[in-house]
Order: structure tokens, then C-alpha cells, then sequence
């Protein structure tokens, strides 16, 4: 389990919201797993095989499109819950339970820098949505105006600085 800023922000109470009957929340949003048994419907996945769970989980409401097309980054009624941050408790456990569709495979030759994922979706998804701001604009065709500023040395900046450089853009 890795342990950022956010960790210690919800340890200083400045957010972090228990499930409904409990009054703590176990930590850990950022993980690797392995997989140690599997449930009856898994198809993607077996014992042995490392994944990394995803943070965020959909509302109930039937009306929010981004919640229903797996998209609940782009919740509509902020009635998402997230793995050691919102009503849900996180993964700082021995063991979790999860469902396939939260679960990403992670090679093994990876395995040292997996917790870097859950930081490195906050920056790809904001690259995704620049891209489609970009692609509205004269230049989005040919590949001009690409330079970036990233404001924030921190896990979200440095991965996001890298993954803009990779994208050849000048950052």
C-alpha cells in the first residue's frame, strides 16, 4: 500500500468519511495485490496474478451518466464512494475482497512501482480531456501547440510531467 498526502490529510481529519456503521476507515487507496483466490464468475483472472485495484466507485443513481458508462471519476451527484477515503474502507488490510471489473493486471516485472498507478490516472486523466479540448482547437490536427506547464512536484506533477514528455510534448 503507498502512502500519500492524501493519507495525511485524512489522518488530520481534514476529509475522509467512514462507511455507514463504523467509526473508522482503513487507509490505503493506492495498492498491489495478488490474487490469492478467485470467485466463481472471475474470467480475467487467477491465483498468483498481481492487479492493482482501482479507487473510485459508482453512485447508485440511475440518472448519472458518467457513473453508468464507468466513467464515476466524472460523477454527476457526488455519490461516489472511494477505498480509504469515502464510505469505503480502503486496502491497508492483510486481505481484500474486490470485483474483477475494479482490478487492473499488473506484470510481474512491474511489481515494484504498481502503487505509482492510482497517482499516474489522476494526470492520464486530465491529459485524456486535453486532448479532447485539443481536438476542438485549429492546431489539435497537426500536432502544434504542445507545451505543457505542471504546476506541483508532487506523485500527480512528476508522473504527469513524465507521461506529457512521453507524449513528446515540451514540459
Amino acid at each position: 500500500v503507498g502512502i500519500c498526502g492524501t493519507d495525511r490529510e485524512i489522518c488530520s481529519f481534514a476529509y475522509g468519511t467512514p462507511p455507514d456503521g463504523s467509526d473508522y476507515l482503513v487507509l490505503g487507496h493506492e495498492a498491489l495485490g495478488e490474487v490469492v483466490q478467485v470467485g466463481p464468475g472471475a474470467k480475467q483472472f487467477k491465483v498468483g496474478d498481481l492487479v492493482v485495484p482501482s479507487v473510485r466507485r459508482p453512485c447508485d443513481d440511475a440518472s448519472c451518466v458518467p457513473c453508468r458508462a464507468d466513467r464515476q471519476d466524472f460523477c454527476s451527484t457526488g455519490d461516489f464512494t472511494e477505498r480509504g477515503i469515502k464510505m469505503t474502507h480502503g486496502y491497508m488490510t492483510e486481505f481484500f475482497v474486490e470485483e474483477e471489473k475494479f482490478l487492473t493486471p499488473v506484470p510481474p516485472e512491474l511489481r515494484d512501482v504498481p502503487v505509482l498507478v492510482e497517482p499516474l490516472t489522476v494526470a492520464e486523466k486530465a491529459i485524456d480531456q486535453v486532448w479532447k479540448v485539443q481536438e476542438r482547437l485549429p492546431w489539435g490536427a497537426n500536432g502544434e501547440g504542445k507545451t505543457a506547464v505542471v504546476l506541483g512536484a508532487g506523485p500527480v506533477g512528476i508522473l504527469g510531467a513524465m507521461a506529457l514528455l512521453v507524449r513528446g510534448f515540451r514540459t
